[in-house]
């Protein structure tokens, strides 16, 4: 093993000189704490990052009402030292610091919280996890009112018109489904309380006559009205008197529409941290670059190289500087895996998470510096349902039955990673995910895929399955594709941009398949369901469904769902089980005893949105869920592969999160 090791050193040691990272011949103090980061960040602007790479350097830099305490990854005090939260769970007071003060000295306020979250969810700013804050009131109508009436107006009524004219008279419910489906008219309507507008959306049978479309059409019209009119006074009210808003300097306060048992880990994420206005709005669009960059984080940005290295150092000004113990932190975009596993062992950097050559893993598994553990982490593949072959449900389906993920996680990955069936990864509290469609069956996808008009394959277009540079994406990507040509005789050709461009071409929907990895960003399953909601900024599959995101609403929001069950869901998968709690509910003798039951009905609300995904509409190619791990030195302390909740025995850090503001060095930190 070592003798193997060893010669990885000595055959890659030249590759230093090839790729720029000589450090000693840096001027600088050497950083207490090097690790791989993997990518170039796309941004560092808190809120418009949305993945990992990002989040380990933005975390750092940042901090929330709240943070993750790095012993157990719970909600902690941030800039806010205390909260209340009222008795229905729907109002937290936060009271920040007087000692919380930006990078430059200024003071934070409550004000910059305010501006923060509107900042988020101004729709001009195109972030794309501003749904997180949905829950909080009106932040969804700020967000996303105004345009959804823009489209309705200039986009629907203009499509509307012409189905009208191509179809003189009377148009067939088939034809009318089809409308809506391409229109997405199901989510818009869920603002809408108009029955008959309500039973024209949902009509499956017999012909809409001229008079029901010109309904129809005149709804759209009244929706439109009633959501600029929402938006309007969403504008008036949220960040002034409700929604969030500032009582005074240090304290401020959250209204939600639904208790959300997760709303402590949305204030500690990057997308609700605050940023710096008197920056920001000084230097609009590179804010975030070293020479501009004010933070309010254990550490300030010293400098970003690209493609050789983010350097952090300790913030004097943070209001916690005497638990930060590190004076400099570095972060090397490193892609190449051999490379981050050379630069570990010959001592440059600290902590390589997850980026080392996947065959080597059993060997580097005999180390004592080498971690692993389940992760709340799911791989699977993006389809784009917008454009041919994908947009057909059968070919969906069939591409999930024709691929092998036992003999993918057995024979190419072989760390106990488990095969995808499903989206939602184990080890979440209560959860049961739903009994899943997918599974190997060759002749059942080669069926469907006939049925889809291409019998044996033929006449199937030739796709593309991309993937973000990196060894094992791309080792993995010619795996599926070979698996696809083989069961399917279809060709699938594998090909690879850089993370940034990688990003942008998702987000444009510019690709047949796509690569995709998603971290849990809380210990809830709607972290992994919530993002396939129609038009959801993380969805980039184009995948739409009236139901599904019936299911995610009706699960934020159990209370309404009790008092008016959507039309869209009369049947559940499992409508026994629901009647049964529901009439638990009913009878529950307590308060308390009833929140509980609640608690039932939403988990079951998210299994049959699962249920969806997996048993009916396959937007997505589930491959496997991560084992993470890594290599971490002996001497770096605050770091915990294995968590210690203040109640129980450790558990895995599914997350494999290790926030920066926590790491230490018993060489440099003194006694633990």
């Amino acid at each position: 093993m070592y003798r193997t090791l060893l010669g990885i050193i000595g055959t890659l040691a030249v590759l230093f000189a090839l790729v720029g990272l000589c450090f000693s011949s840096s001027r600088e103090k050497p950083a207490d704490f090097r690790f791989v980061n993997g990518s170039e960040p796309a941004s560092l602007d808190p809120h418009l990052v949305t993945d990992q790479v990002s989040n380990r350097i933005v975390s750092g830099l940042f901090e929330g009402l709240t943070r993750k305490r790095a012993s157990d990854l719970a909600p902690a005090p941030g800039v806010a030292d205390h909260w209340e939260i009222s008795d229905d769970q729907k109002r937290y007071t936060f009271h920040l610091r007087a000692n919380a003060v930006w990078s430059d000295g200024v003071p934070i306020t409550a004000q910059d919280f305010v501006y923060s979250w509107r900042r988020v969810l101004d729709p001009g700013l195109g972030s794309e996890y501003a749904y997180l804050l949905h829950r909080v009131r009106y932040a969804e109508a700020y967000n996303t009112f105004d345009g959804l009436a823009d489209t309705l107006e200039q986009t629907v009524k203009p499509a509307l018109a012409a189905l009208r004219s191509e179809h003189a008279g009377a148009v067939s419910a088939a034809l009318w489904q089809r409308f809506l489906a391409e229109n997405q008219l199901h989510l818009a309507f869920k603002h809408n309380q108009d029955d008959r507008a309500l039973t024209l959306l949902h009509q499956q049978e017999g012909p809409l006559q001229s008079s029901d479309l010109d309904y129809f059409d005149a709804a759209i019209s009244k929706l439109a009205s009633a959501l600029r009119k929402e938006a309007a006074e969403a504008r008036e009210h949220f960040g002034v008197d409700a929604g969030i808003f500032a009582v005074d300097d240090r304290t401020v306060v959250v209204e939600l529409n639904t208790a959300t048992p997760y709303f402590l880990d949305i204030t500690s994420f990057y997308t609700a941290v605050p940023v710096p206005r008197h920056v920001v709005q000084a230097h609009p669009h590179d804010w975030f670059l070293p020479e501009h960059m004010v933070s309010n984080g254990p550490y300030r940005l010293a400098a970003w190289r690209v493609n050789d290295r983010i350097r952090l150092v300790r913030n004097e000004n943070y209001w916690g500087k005497a638990e930060v113990r590190l004076q400099f932190i570095e972060a090397l975009p490193v892609e190449n895996t051999t490379t981050a596993l050379n630069l570990y062992l010959t001592g440059q950097v600290d902590w390589i998470p997850d980026a080392y050559p996947k065959d080597l893993a059993q060997q580097l598994a005999q180390r004592p510096d080498f971690y692993r553990n389940p992760g709340l982490v799911v791989y699977f593949y993006r389809l784009n349902t917008t454009r041919p072959p994908f947009n057909d449900v059968r070919v969906r389906e069939a591409f999930n039955l024709a691929i092998d993920r036992k003999l993918i996680t057995d024979k190419v990955l072989g760390l106990g990673q488990l095969p995808a069936y499903g989206f939602v990864p184990p080890g979440l509290a209560q959860y049961v995910p739903p009994e899943s469609h997918i599974h190997l069956d060759v002749e059942r996808a080669k069926q469907l895929l006939a049925e889809a008009g291409y019998p044996g394959g033929r006449g199937f277009p030739k796709i593309g399955l991309l993937y973000n540079t990196n060894d094992q994406h791309k080792k993995l990507a010619e795996v599926v594709a070979d698996q696809l040509r083989r069961n399917l005789s279809v060709e699938i050709a594998p090909y690879n941009q850089e993370w940034q461009s990688f990003l942008v071409t998702c987000r444009a929907k510019d690709y047949d398949m796509a690569r995709a990895g998603w971290n849990g960003d809380y210990l809830d399953a709607n972290t992994f369901l919530d993002m396939w909601v129609t038009n959801g900024g993380n969805n980039q599959t184009g995948f739409s469904s009236a139901k599904y995101d019936a299911l995610i609403q009706a699960s934020a929001d159990v209370d309404e769902y009790l008092t008016a069950p959507p039309s869209v869901l009369a049947e559940l998968k499992d409508q026994k089980g629901m009647d049964q709690l529901r009439r638990q509910l009913s009878a529950a003798p307590t308060p308390k005893e009833g929140v509980e039951i609640k608690k039932k009905i939403r988990l079951q609300l998210q299994q049959e949105a699962e249920a969806l995904l997996i048993q009916d509409e396959f937007p997505v190619v589930p491959l496997y869920f991560y084992v993470v791990s890594g290599l971490v030195r002996a001497d770096v302390r605050g770091f915990y592969s294995k968590l210690q909740p203040q109640t129980g025995g450790p558990i895995p850090n599914l997350l494999d999160e290790h926030p920066l503001r926590d790491i230490w060095r018993q060489e440099s930190g003194g006694a633990p």
